[in-house]
Parts: structure tokens; sequence; C-alpha cells
């Protein structure tokens, strides 16, 4: 039983500057008793400050952006990807796009800022916020730009600091084509100086700038309208343009307007001097979101920065009842205005200098912020107890709710279930469900149904270890992964029973994570027409999900994970390396995109992949969980009769970032049991070298289907799998007479070719 029960809740919206510093802040020294959860659409969070340098080529993409999924295991917090729709104060609850709301006890608002919405035509261009799409349009353009020899007009509209940095950077990597005039940039701002808001001597330094890049600029330009064709002023000018860039005072995200909270003309909340939203103690904002109602400041990402401490104190103080900070913002502070090539003028005190070392000082201060985030102390990373309970100085006590430092001591037996009024608030929360078999279910003692005539009773038991700290996905993968049996017997779920195991918490968390849970479990069984019967709930270490899924089927439709026959194509319908990646990610050595793609595959359910494999004959069909890939092949080709396998090395599917886990190491603690069946593979020594021989072992939860297809059908059905969805569906092998002790055989691609075969078809594969 962990030793810190979570009492409070603090959850952080949006993974903007601020709240990566409180992440980072909280890692070296956390709070016993409280939960810290983040919630960010994204996995990653870009450094406005290194913009520039990504456009202008200096950087790549992960040195300007941090690890949002890393950061939070360093410090210990659940992150949840998700958007957030509102926040209602009162109930102290947050709507998220597509699933169930959150509470919480004490929330942060750090959402940036979002594109600017007043100007007509704003739709036909493109915002530099957020950052991850403007990189995107970023990239295409610059394709565009190689590959085409047509003249194009780059427009960016707003004459600020950022506005001047983006113009140079656009215009410094698009330097040959600027000077051979086959394309334009041009600077479009409303004012008479440029850059806004700085001293004249700096203005003249990046005038001068601008001008040595072949940036045209248009000052006193109003833009009144963007069209198909440009730009049109106030005063009834236009400008050309082919694609534009948005650089002008981003608006407020639009529904902060309906979560009651005081806002200022432009929609953003207002805080006081700690940083709270006015009216409310426990919703704080920071970054662009917040409007700091003594001094109105300027949306830069030095006052987000300089916030982040504050935020972090504030949090702190508030659950554990400590004085709150000031925040002080600074009057004076030094602008360092990157020039496209490695330069960039200095402005403070009204004072200015340009030059390349200025360049290099700020490139050093923009690495040395985000090493902050990326050399983390490695035990905190692991996430484990000695990493968390690192701290400089001892916190005061987080007091659980009716005044106890601890909570009395846990029973074990029927001690351990989750009490009734936790259990019954929780269910009465989820969705409706309704089935036409299960006469009596949730509520009784047992659950009663009634089967159809000559129909079978298919049941099958599976239970997962939380592989994520998200108890609403957590709930989809479990059940996912216990209805997936069902799937590869080609029988149609009907109902469900679980036993779920909640982290010993304060009564308020234990039914919050209840009902996310359990929201989650009732998601995927509404989309297979699968009811909840029944189940029970426990307190222990940490979180499970086991389920108990029956389902139907007539005797005929049944497919068994034994019967493939000589010849038949083996088809994997989902890609392989869900342990490797996860075991990385655990170690804070993965990047956020591989367990993206891993979550993806594994809420890819089975149920269309068995339907198809269904219609096309299949043989045998089994799916690939904890056995990994060569293990279930080998329960398949077990018989009787018993067969070989011939598998072909390249055509093996792989969840990205694997092969990379695979190489370094990363692998899951299941994988050396699982080893053992390589002692049933004929020619090892032609794949040891290569990352799939590590990840025919590697143990899949939600892993795809395997089907033996007879050969002169394997071609449609693969066809039908990628337009079902099945998109990384791939024929890996074919089954082949046993000729030996050792029935699998692996084979290179290059070693199959063959001259009649026909570059849209399945590569076929011979023993």
């Amino acid at each position: 039983m962990q030793q810190n029960p979570d009492y409070q809740d603090i959850v952080l919206v949006g993974g903007g500057h601020s709240h990566a510093i409180v992440l980072q802040m909280w890692a070296m020294n956390p709070l016993p008793g409280v939960r810290l959860t983040l919630v960010s659409p994204d996995v990653q969070t870009a450094y406005s400050g290194m913009l520039p340098g990504l456009v202008a080529g200096h950087y790549q993409l992960d040195e300007t952006h941090i690890d949002l999924v890393r950061l939070c295991r360093a410090a210990g917090a659940r992150f949840i990807r998700a958007s957030a729709r509102r926040i209602d104060p009162v109930n102290q609850r947050i709507a998220l796009d597509g699933r169930p709301e959150l509470e919480y006890d004490l929330v942060s608002l750090d959402i940036g800022a979002g594109p600017a919405r007043d100007l007509p035509g704003a739709e036909r261009a493109v915002p530099v916020k957020p950052i991850n799409r403007f990189h995107s349009f970023w990239q295409q353009l610059q394709q565009r730009v190689q590959k085409s020899r047509e003249h194009i007009r780059i427009g960016v509209v707003g004459g600020g600091a950022g506005g001047c940095e983006l113009a140079m950077a656009i215009a410094w990597s698009l330097e040959e084509q600027v000077y051979s005039r086959r394309v334009e940039v041009h600077l479009v701002h409303g004012g008479a100086h440029i850059p806004e808001g700085y001293p004249a001597v700096a203005r003249r330094m990046a005038t001068r700038e601008l001008r040595r890049l072949g940036v045209t600029v248009h000052r006193n330009w109003r833009v009144q309208a963007i069209t198909d064709e440009g730009l049109d002023s106030e005063d009834g000018r236009s400008l050309a343009l082919d694609e534009i860039a948005l650089c002008t005072n981003a608006g407020a995200h639009p529904w902060l307007a309906d979560c009651g909270l005081a806002l200022d003309q432009r929609g953003f909340i207002r805080v006081d001097e700690n940083l709270r939203a006015e009216g409310f103690g426990n919703v704080f904002a920071a970054g662009d979101t917040a409007s700091f109602g003594p001094t109105p400041l300027p949306k830069a990402g030095v006052y987000a920065v300089r916030q982040g401490p504050v935020l972090f104190h504030n949090l702190r103080a508030t659950i554990t009842e400590q004085p709150l900070r000031v925040f002080r913002p600074q009057r004076h502070f030094l602008s360092l205005l990157s020039c496209g090539d490695r330069r960039a003028v200095a402005s403070r005190n009204g004072l200015a200098l340009a030059g390349g070392f200025l360049w290099r000082w700020k490139d050093h201060i923009d690495r040395t912020f985000m090493r902050r985030f990326a050399e983390l102390p490695v035990d905190m990373e692991s996430g484990n107890d000695i990493g968390r309970q690192r701290f400089r100085r001892r916190p005061p006590a987080v007091r659980e709710r009716g005044g106890a430092a601890l909570s009395q001591m846990r029973c074990n037996g029927c001690g351990a279930k989750v009490g009734a009024e936790i259990l019954q608030h929780a269910l009465q929360q989820l969705p409706q469900q309704q089935s036409q078999y299960l006469l009596r279910g949730a509520g009784d003692d047992a659950a009663v149904m009634e089967l159809p005539p000559g129909q079978l009773l298919v049941q099958s038991s599976d239970q997962l270890r939380a592989p994520i700290d998200d108890p609403w996905i957590f709930g989809r993968l479990a059940t996912l992964h216990a209805l997936s049996d069902l799937f590869a017997m080609h029988a149609r779920p009907v109902t469900a029973q679980l036993l779920a195991t909640l982290p010993v918490a304060a009564p308020e968390l234990v039914q919050r994570d209840l009902k996310q849970l359990l929201d989650g479990a009732i998601y995927e069984l509404n989309r297979h027409d699968c009811a909840l019967s029944g189940g029970h709930t426990a307190e222990g270490a940490e979180m499970q999900l086991g389920l108990t899924v029956n389902g139907l089927a007539d005797a005929g439709q049944l497919l068994e994970k034994t019967g493939a026959q000589t010849g038949d194509q083996l088809i994997l319908t989902k890609p392989l390396g869900v342990g490797a990646v996860l075991a990385a990610e655990g170690a804070g050595a993965a990047h956020p995109r591989w367990v993206e793609h891993a979550l993806e595959t594994m809420l890819l359910s089975n149920a269309g992949a068995a339907e198809v494999f269904g219609r096309y004959g299949t043989h045998a069909l089994t799916d690939v969980t904890g056995f990994g890939l060569l293990g279930h092949l080998l329960e398949m080709l077990a018989g009787p009769p018993a067969r070989g396998a011939s598998l072909v090395a390249e055509q093996l599917p792989l969840i990205e970032g694997a092969a990379d886990c695979a190489e370094a190491g990363w692998l899951s603690s299941l994988h050396p049991q699982n080893a053992r069946f390589y002692d049933r593979v004929t020619n090892p020594r032609a794949w040891q070298p290569l990352a799939q021989w590590a990840l025919l072992a590697d143990p899949q939860t939600c892993g795809g289907l395997l089907g033996a297809v007879p050969a002169d059908r394997a071609g449609d059905c693969l066809r039908e799998l990628h337009r079902a969805g099945y998109t990384d569906a791939a024929v890996i092998g074919s089954v082949t007479e046993l000729t030996g002790n050792q029935p699998v055989t692996l084979q290179r691609a290059r070693d199959l070719r063959r001259p009649e075969t026909r570059a849209e078809d399945p590569v076929p594969v011979r023993a």
C-alpha cells in the first residue's frame, strides 16, 4: 500500500511555460498527500522564444519543445491528454472534449492565447499560435517553394517583436529564393513603429536587419480584411499575397466566457497579485491566459516564465494554508530580438546593440532554459518512491478533509471494499445501458442472463495493471483487452462484469477515480453493444481493472486459434512494440510521439478486424497479447496437426519508435519469460541483429489479431482490413509443413522477390 495516500487534487489545465516550471519544481520538491494532474491536448509544448530559430533552421523541432509526458513522470503527476472546454468554478469541475468531466480541489489555467478571430477572413491565414499548427504550415510551404518555380508572396501581419522575428526567419530560410526575387516576404503593421514598443535606436537597428534580409515593410497599413487575393486595408489599398501568417495580438479562448470568471475586455482571466482568479480562492491563472489586474502586462513569455515559481509556491501554500507570495513583474527586462541569420538586436532601458555575439548569447539562454526540463534526475524520472520523497525541506502536512493527517489503517478482506456511498455516487453518473439478454444486472446480488436458443455462451477473463495514469483511458484499454479474446473467437460480446482496484486515497479522490475508470470501461462496452452486469470494487496499492466478458456465437461461426493449413497467409492487424515503448516511457526515455502512436494502436478495437477475417474463410485466429507474436504464433501452429511457419522480417509492422526502444534495451519485464520461445526458431542468427528479433517476444497490451487466411483470399482480406481502418495490417509470412522440432523459420524480404509478383499484391511467402 502506498506510503502517502492522496487527499487533494491539483489540476493544471494547459501546458504553458508557467505550468512547465511548476512541474519541474514539483519534481524537485513534491508535496505528499497532493495528486498533481496536467490536462493538455498536446504531448509536447513549444517554447516560443525558440520559434524564430526553428523557422530559420537553427533548431530541430524536439529542441524547441518540452516533453510534457516525461516532465509529468518526473514530477509524479498524472498526464491526461484532452482539451478543456469549460471550467465550472462553483462545482469545481472541468469539462473535457469527448470524455467525462474532471473534478478538482485546486485548478490553474495556462492555456495560452487562441488565434485572432476579430479580423474578417482570418480563417484564410495561419496564426503563429498554436505553434504546432504553424510549424506544419511552414514545412509544407518550404516544400512548395523548393519543388515549384512559381512566384510566391508571403505576408506576415503584425509588427511587434514576434512579427519582425518571424519575417526575418522566413526570409533567411528562403534566402536564395528571396534574393532571386522568386519569393517575396512582406511585413505588414498598422502602426508607424517597427517593432512596436521598442526604443528608437532598437527600431532603427531592426529596420536595417529587415532591409538586409530583403523583407518589404509596410507601416501604417491597417488590415481591414483578409481575402483570397491577399490583404485589404482600411484606406482602400490592397496587397496581393499567396500565403499569410498572423502575428497579431491573439485573443482569449472563447470558452472562457462561459466559466463565470471575471474577464478583461479581451476575454482573459483577471487575476490578483497572487495569480488567483478574482472571486475564487481555488482558481489560478498564469501566462497569456491571465490578465494581471494590478498592472496590465503584454503577452510575453518572460512574464509567464517568472510567474512559474510564484504559482508553484501559491498552489502549495493554498493547500497547506500558508501565506501566499506576491507576483511582482519586472519593469524593465533585456529584450533579444532574433534576426534570422545568427544575429540579434538587444534592447534595454533605451539602449540597443546588434550583432552575432548577441544571438549566441540568446541561444545560450534559450538552451539553458530548455535543459532544466530535459536534464531531470534519473531517480525522479522513474517515478519511484525515492524520487518522490526527496525534499529540500519538509513541507507542511496536507490534511485530509475532516482534519486527520493520515487515514486510519485500511482493513483487508471485505473491509477493503470501496464504500457504498462512493460506489453509488459513481454509478449514478455513468451512461445508461440496455441489453436484451440481461434480465438482472448491477445492483442485484448476481447477474441473470437469458441466452437465445441455439446460441453458445463464450466467456473470457482478463486483468491489467494501469500502464498509464489516466483512469479513463485505462478503463478503455482494459475493456478492449478483455473483449479481444471474444473477437478472436468471432463471438459477439453481450455482458461484462468487472473487478476494480483503486489506490487508497481520500474518499472524494477514490470516487473521482472510480467514476473515470468505470466511464472509460462503459464507453468501450457501449461501442460494442455490451452491458455492464455487475462487479466488485476494492482498495489496494495500485489501480487495476479486470473484466469477465460474456459473448454469444453460433457453433458454425466460432473461430479457434488452431486449424491453420499449409499455404495459409499470416496476416497481423496491428503493429508490434507496445511493451517496448511502455518500458521506455516508464523510464522517461520514450519520445512522446512514440507513446501517442502506441496508445492509438491499443485503442483500436479488434471487433472490425474479426468481422473481416470471418468473411474470408480464415482457418485460425488469435489475438497477440502477453506472450508476444512468437508465443501466440506457436500456439496457433500447435495443431493438431502441428504446422510450421515462415516469417519475413521486413514485413512485420512496428509501432513508431519500437525499434529504437528495442535497440536501446528498453524491453518489457515479461520479455525474459517470452524469450524461451526463441528456442523454437529454426535460424535465429539471421534475425538476431535486427530490432524485429527482440520484438517477436514483446508482450502486447490490446494487441492485434493474427489470422491464417487462405492464400487465394489473403490479398482481398488485407485490402478490406485497410479500408476498415487497420492501416498497419500486413501479411507477415505463411504457414508451412512442419519439418523438424523448430516450427518457425525467419526470412528476409530480399530472398522472396519474384519477377511475376505485382506491386499491389502481398508478397507471397514460400517455405
